[in-house]
């Protein structure tokens, strides 16, 4: 393909990427993959002149349109008013937006411009530039994706008909529900409709359950996890079929040469200490001076739930498992993802092993993936791995050393032991194993791998964002009773270095056969332009040249220099400025790790796209994969990809929604308290504001002008200057609760 020579291709857009497909076939047999940065805009159908790119990360040949040649669908009605198509969706009170997620972008809506659409519907609107900013007119739903709402059930006149009162604020219209269709439902039940017609103006609604009594604890949340699709409740049935799997006659688990024994192998999990689902564990050995042989043994989840089974086929529709502030809405039922697949230890567990041999300058020589049987010896915390590597250690006694499985006797029910505060004795630890000398020698092993490896990522440039991440108390009512900065131990990045090493090893292992990849695609030239004005504003000398991972990591170090305040505003406008990380079945190598192969491997009892890829393994390991099967996997991973992407995005808004929701409770007794924050975010209208408890919300200023090249608020009544990193004394004048919101006033 010469650039001099021009040749008809049919430009095919995915999600998060593109394809240009030739004309004749016969000329020109090959397919390029065309980022979206190099498309030109062009869109499905449209026929483009493109040129070649020299690229060696991808196995995919790489092109760029330089030229449309014919639209296959005209979208400009006319000058600076354009046709969209996307989801639209609601952020706080009556501001509404229609996100283009194709395009990273995102358009303001006005609450008179949205015709009656609701959260995620796809809509069809025009666009304009009004005063700099682009706003969006909805001119009709194209799809109903709102189609099961929870409401507060209200008699009407006589009985004879009942309406509903909306939870969700962006629903503001009348909903009426004829008396047939009320399963007695009883006054302020709270109840689950959906729309069985939404073509007339006023829709037909039909109460499908009666979830939950108005008294009841826990209904607000319960309130926004269902609005959010989020599956609560297993089937009875699904339930049974789990009980029934279990057990010790349907699912034996030795399989005669089928399975490495590692059971003698000295094995461990580090994980929170309310963890139940334990999909991970390690084994290590110093081979010679500079070799180390890492063992990264995965649950195999896909020996119990086979494709398309009860437990498959609900597990899919899920996607993920949701973790709230008050609960854990889990992939698969807690007989398995809590006991028969969590490698709890002292007990035989069916693996994936991943087997790495690792050099002492980090790089993985070789891999081996295969079926194996497990048994973990101990099962530690963060904050124990923390402690037993940073405390002087004791000398245990001579009856510990003798055998490595050294289990305590368990405490009386309802007793927990407590963690003590040094290792100046010998430890009983959290879940009641004492601490050996085989344990101590197994984790400095492991830490001083730890380190070369993230030595060895921060030297190649791997991009490392640790915001801090908010933790919410509950007491024994469900009440929220503290708010705190969730605790980072040094440990999680052992845990974080060794299941990236797995799922880079897994990837490049298994590349050459239908598989799901992690990818994560360059930045967008205009979102770099848009970044660079914004460290304008700070003074930072930096210019993108490549817009590469090296640069980018360049510029998070110029960043880690500055006061906390502009470093996290800058950290989290450098954010914003990636891409989203999604899955894909085409490999398109992962920007933030500066990995060329990279999937998800290593949490299938949570996450469907590992569970998948369980599967593939073990049908290429067994000689299965033959071309029927290569060929349905091609079809078949397009469609999990784009699905368990879009659950993942829905799953994350759930959690912040539920965060936001025990924010709000938090704080509601506190109305008219003054507090000490920080301002940590401006923008035209408002900034954010920060405590130290991670909690950060937005104050209005009724009459203020914004100075954007010194990012602060200049309030025009009082003429007092409000900048970014300032510290300010605000007032908590109003809680919302329907709208999930703090609202502030300055002092």
């Amino acid at each position: 393909m010469k650039e001099n020579n021009t040749i008809i291709w049919k430009f095919d857009k995915k999600e998060n990427f593109a394809f240009v497909i030739p004309e004749d076939k016969q000329k020109n047999k090959d397919d390029f993959f065309v980022a979206l940065r190099n498309s030109k805009n062009a869109w499905n159908g449209d026929m483009v002149e493109v040129v070649e790119i020299k690229n060696t990360k991808w196995k995919s040949r790489e092109a760029k349109v330089v030229k449309i040649i014919e639209k296959y669908k005209i979208v400009v009605k006319e000058k600076n008013e354009n046709t969209i198509e996307w989801v639209f969706s609601q952020w706080r009170g009556d501001f509404w937006f229609i996100d283009v997620e194709w395009i990273d972008k995102w358009f303001f809506v006005f609450s008179d411009n949205k015709n009656g659409a609701l959260d995620w519907d796809k809509v069809e609107a025009t666009t304009k530039v009004f005063k700099w900013k682009e706003e969006a007119t909805v001119i009709r739903v194209i799809e109903r994706k709102l189609d099961l709402i929870v409401w507060e059930y209200r008699p009407g006149k006589d009985n004879r008909f009942w309406f509903v009162v909306p939870n969700n604020p962006s629903v503001k219209t009348d909903i009426f529900v004829p008396g047939k269709f009320s399963m007695e439902a009883q006054a302020s039940d709270i109840v689950w409709v959906y729309v069985t017609d939404w073509k007339w103006k006023n829709p037909e609604w039909v109460i499908k359950e009666i979830i939950w009594k108005k008294w009841d604890k826990k209904i607000d949340v319960l309130w926004l996890i269902i609005e959010w699709w989020a599956r609560i409740n297993f089937s009875d049935e699904l339930i049974s079929y789990a009980e029934k799997i279990s057990s010790p006659q349907a699912s034996p688990l030795r399989r005669e040469g089928a399975r490495e024994d590692l059971t003698k192998l000295f094995t461990f999990t580090i994980d929170w200490a309310d963890a139940k689902d334990l999909d991970d564990a390690i084994s290590i050995k110093i081979l010679e001076k500079w070799w180390y042989k890492l063992y990264v043994h995965i649950a195999d989840v896909s020996d119990y739930v086979k494709e398309w089974n009860l437990l498959d086929t609900e597990a899919y529709k899920r996607a993920t498992s949701t973790y709230l502030v008050d609960r854990v809405i889990p992939m698969l039922p807690e007989k398995l993802s809590n006991d028969l697949c969590s490698l709890n230890p002292n007990t035989q567990k069916l693996t994936l092993t991943c087997e790495m041999t690792i050099w002492n300058n980090w790089k993985i020589q070789s891999q081996k993936v295969y079926e194996s049987i497990i048994s973990s010896d101990f099962r530690l915390t963060y904050g124990e791995v923390d402690e037993i590597l940073t405390s002087p250690q004791p000398s245990p006694p001579k009856e510990r050393e003798q055998e490595h499985k050294n289990v305590a006797s368990f405490p009386p029910k309802g007793e927990r032991i407590q963690e003590r505060g040094s290792l100046k004795e010998w430890k009983t630890l959290l879940f009641w194993w004492k601490i050996t000398t085989e344990l101590i020698k197994k984790l400095q092993i492991s830490n001083e791998l730890k380190e070369k490896i993230k030595t060895y990522r921060e030297w190649t440039w791997v991009l490392n964002f640790e915001f801090p991440e908010t933790k919410i108390i509950l007491d024994a009512e469900w009440n929220p009773e503290s708010i705190k900065e969730y605790p980072r131990y040094d440990s999680n990045k052992l845990i974080e270095e060794f299941m990236i090493s797995a799922n880079e090893a897994v990837s490049r292992e298994f590349s050459s056969f239908p598989f799901l990849y992690r990818i994560h695609e360059e930045p967008k030239w205009e979102d770099l332009i848009k970044l660079q004005d914004t460290l304008n504003l700070f003074w930072i000398k930096f210019q993108f040249k490549n817009g590469n991972t090296k640069e980018f990591s360049n510029l998070l170090n110029s960043v880690s220099k500055l006061d906390e305040a502009k470093k996290m505003f800058l950290e989290k406008a450098v954010l914003r400025a990636l891409s989203k990380a999604v899955y894909s079945k085409e490999n398109f190598w992962h920007f933030g790790l500066w990995l060329s192969f990279y999937s998800h491997f290593t949490s299938p009892i949570r996450r469907y796209p590992d569970l998948q890829i369980h599967r593939i393994i073990k049908e290429k390991l067994a000689w299965k994969l033959n071309k029927s099967r290569v060929l349905y996997y091609e079809n078949l991973l397009e469609k999990v990809s784009k699905h368990c992407s879009d659950k993942e995005r829905k799953a994350e808004k759930l959690e912040y929604k539920v965060r936001d929701y025990y924010t709000v409770q938090f704080y509601k007794d506190k109305v008219w308290e003054e507090f000490d924050w920080v301002i940590s975010w401006v923008l035209q209208k408002w900034f954010f504001v920060a405590l130290k408890d991670t909690s950060e919300w937005f104050v209005e200023l009724d009459r203020s002008e914004f100075v954007e090249s010194l990012q602060e608020h200049v309030d025009l009544s009082t003429w007092k200057r409000y900048r970014l990193g300032e510290e300010i004394k605000i007032r908590l004048k109003e809680v919302d609760e329907t709208m999930l919101r703090l609202n502030f006033e300055v002092l």
